[in-house]
């Protein structure tokens, strides 16, 4: 039986390596984001908007039992307050054996577990988010969106899920899809609610990097609407990506949590991982590609910088402070970085540090 049929016909279909990269992704980030939000709020909700039958014929779990084994796992556990994991799955059938898979969890005063009637993701949102915050727009909401197609998350929908200031969505992309059918007569139909603009157009022209495109036009949009965001490459073998999970977020506490993540399941670029090469989490590669992060600092040449200013902007390229650090200490080698505050400090760039910087021309021969 094709996937395409087993996913619509059956109740428990088989998993792939491109879930189970997927499903490590999550793991990374919730742990991160657990670990903070539920020991700063007193409660938070994560939605699982397509949450599915919750195990897969080959044993492994689902998105909705990955979140609770998380939680239930967690280092932090026994520090953590309330979370709240509501579970929406559109067929009956699901919803029996979701629930089935939850039964066999030991139960936790800390989880509360909501498993809704069989509904459609679209027409249920807004019920969804009244549940998910508790009746305050300050409690954070982590929204999984994992649909089976273009139609059934279009971009308003998305927008609508961040709409509260602690609102977060990681949503899974079909970059793949976008590539192999943008060009049929009448997709731009589907394409555009999809994006929620035509610049997905400007993807097009592309041709090897055409999913790539995708990822960063969907990105730009969120960007347009003023989130931060972060996106990731789910591949196969050593081809271009099946899809892209993206992150859209108010907070840059989000992109704090994300980049870890991309960059332990991908040590060389932090923008994709393969079904063979995720599960080797080795420590992170010192010779990982920072071109962007060192264009960026040097741009900073003539000013003095917080410490704060230079890891948000490492965020913001999807880099860790460790990654910051390795090119200050490039630029400091070449004279272009100095920290000038504090004067005294155990290591070279210490959080709260301030550092001046200087263009080439600054420390040519030639200058006094």
């Amino acid at each position: 039986m094709r996937r395409v049929d087993e996913l619509r016909e059956q109740t428990v279909w088989k998993s792939d390596p491109h879930t189970q990269v997927k499903h490590l992704v999550y793991r990374h980030y919730l742990q991160c984001w657990m670990g903070k939000i539920l020991q700063t709020f007193p409660e938070a909700t994560i939605v699982d908007a397509f949450a599915g039958p919750g195990v897969y014929t080959d044993g492994p779990p689902g998105s909705p039992i990955v979140v609770a084994k998380t939680f239930l796992e967690h280092t932090a556990y026994r520090r953590f307050n309330k979370l709240n994991l509501v579970c929406l799955e559109e067929r009956t059938d699901r919803v029996e054996e979701l629930r089935r898979q939850f039964a066999k969890l030991s139960p936790s005063p800390q989880l509360n577990i909501s498993v809704q009637a069989p509904g459609v993701f679209a027409e249920q949102q807004p019920r969804l988010s009244t549940l998910a915050h508790r009746g305050r727009a300050e409690t954070p909401v982590l929204w999984l969106i994992d649909p089976f197609d273009l139609k059934s998350a279009p971009f308003s929908l998305i927008r609508r899920c961040l709409a509260d200031p602690r609102d977060e969505v990681l949503f899974t992309l079909f970059t793949n899809e976008l590539h192999r059918f943008c060009q049929r007569e009448n997709f731009d139909k589907t394409m555009t609610p999809y994006f929620g603009g035509t610049h997905w157009q400007s993807a097009v022209p592309e041709r090897r990097g055409r999913r790539e495109a995708f990822a960063t036009a969907y990105q730009q949009g969120l960007k347009d609407q003023e989130l931060f965001t972060g996106g990731f490459g789910i591949k196969v073998s050593n081809q271009s990506a099946r899809y892209h999970l993206v992150l859209a977020t108010h907070s840059e506490a989000g992109l704090k949590c994300w980049a870890p993540v991309t960059w332990k399941l991908d040590h060389y670029s932090g923008q994709g991982a393969s079904a063979e090469t995720a599960g080797a989490l080795s420590l992170f590669d010192e010779a990982s590609v920072v071109d962007r992060l060192d264009v960026a600092l040097r741009a900073y040449a003539g000013t003095a910088q917080r410490w704060e200013t230079l890891s948000s902007q490492a965020a913001r390229l999807n880099h860790m402070d460790k990654h910051l650090r390795q090119v200050l200490d490039k630029l400091a080698a070449q004279g272009l970085a100095f920290r000038v505050d504090p004067v005294r400090a155990r290591t070279a760039w210490p959080e709260g540090c301030t550092v001046r910087f200087y263009a080439p021309e600054d420390v040519a021969d030639e200058a006094s």
